[in-house]
């Protein structure tokens, strides 16, 4: 039985884009902090962690492939149908603001 599903060239470009952004994410944070210093945090030298970076760009397209996306913690991710929705309110907003200017309307 084949179980593979119908996948469009759109989907399989933006997983490839997605993918090697979330590749060069990792890479950003690991040279932020070092090799040695992610190892003495896992608790392993900093040859398996270089041995597992190796692995990465697999990885990063897997996490991409399901839907996922690294982001440093400190950021904020938003949900595209939240930030129209923010954006259409703060219209709303600077419309009434602008109608209530000295000399407008």
């Amino acid at each position: 039985m084949n179980t593979a599903e119908e996948v469009s060239p759109d989907e399989i470009e933006s997983a490839r884009k997605l993918g090697a952004r979330n590749e060069a994410e990792v890479l950003r944070a690991v040279a932020r902090m070092t090799q040695a210093h992610a190892a003495t945090c896992l608790g392993v030298s900093a040859s398996t962690v270089s041995r597992t970076l190796e692995d990465l760009p697999r990885w990063a397209q897997m996490l991409a492939a399901l839907g996922l996306q690294v982001a440093p913690i400190g950021s904020m991710v938003v949900d595209s149908e939240d930030l129209r929705s923010l954006k259409r309110m703060a219209l709303r907003y600077l419309e009434a603001d602008l109608q209530q200017l000295p000399g407008q309307g």
